[in-house]
């Protein structure tokens, strides 16, 4: 991999686990000084150490509760201080952490679980990039990259809210990509589906009695089933850093699957 992205500083959040600490690693291998957000500080530093001895580039960890915006801003102000520039958002993580809501039916939910489900698959990255955007525009320039679900672009049993949110993010970064065009700023989503090696860490409710009646019975392997071709974070972590580079200079507001075929959104 060249080092296209050496100079500039990638945002990871989310970046301690799976797709986002595959992104932030791929993104440290294209050059970028990679800084990963997470609130477990033990995983955030063995990822920076990771990255390190993988990249061979210099990586930082940040503590912040992406569902906090004053929390998110101070981030964002301290890699600045830090770097005194920022190039790259990767918007990842908190919709798919232990304490988030699992899938679930829409009769079985709570009227107070709606809110939670927008705010941890929407306004998570929402929060990122309204805390970015000052700096992008001050530099003229800046790659926004949000990591999301295909439930956005195909109804998905159980994922009612889930899917809402992510159509929402969606139809956001297209009228984003149109205002932020101005500033040189491009912002583009990534979704996914099922991905063998970044398992879904939501909690499974009543395991036990489970059986063949909630949303999250037997969905994985019935859709893993459906893919014609093998889908790993790295890939998913590659069309990431497809945006980041020069190959994303011209794309803007745009949604990419990388689902192996699953299904084919429009």
């Amino acid at each position: 991999m060249t080092k296209e992205l050496e100079g500039q500083v990638a945002l990871v959040t989310g970046g301690t686990l799976n797709i986002g600490q595959a992104a932030a690693t791929r993104l440290a291998q294209a050059g970028a000084t990679a800084v990963i957000n997470g609130r477990n500080e033990e995983q955030g530093l063995e990822t920076v150490d990771l990255i390190r001895r993988e990249a061979g580039s210099e990586a930082f960890f940040e503590n912040a509760d992406l569902l906090v915006p004053s929390a998110v801003e101070a981030m964002v102000d301290r890699v600045v201080a830090r770097h005194g520039q920022l190039d790259i958002l990767v918007a990842s993580g908190a919709g798919a952490s232990p304490d988030s809501l699992p899938f679930k039916f829409f009769h079985e939910m709570e009227v107070d679980d709606f809110d939670t489900y927008i705010r941890s698959h929407w306004l998570s990255r929402v929060y990122a990039i309204r805390a970015v955007l000052p700096q992008m525009r001050l530099q003229n320039g800046g790659k926004i990259i949000n990591v999301t679900t295909d439930a956005g672009r195909e109804p998905t049993v159980g994922e009612s809210f889930i899917g809402g949110a992510a159509a929402g993010l969606m139809q956001m970064s297209k009228v984003l990509a149109r205002e932020f065009g101005r500033w040189g700023i491009r912002v583009n989503n990534v979704s996914v589906s099922v991905v063998p090696d970044a398992p879904v860490r939501w909690p499974r409710e009543n395991a036990e009695k489970e059986g063949e009646k909630g949303p999250e019975s037997g969905v994985g392997p019935r859709l893993r089933s459906r893919m014609m071709f093998d889908v790993s974070r790295w890939q998913i972590a590659d069309m990431v850093v497809h945006f980041a580079t020069g190959g994303g200079d011209a794309i803007t507001g745009q949604t990419v699957s990388v689902n192996g075929g699953i299904s084919f959104p429009g």
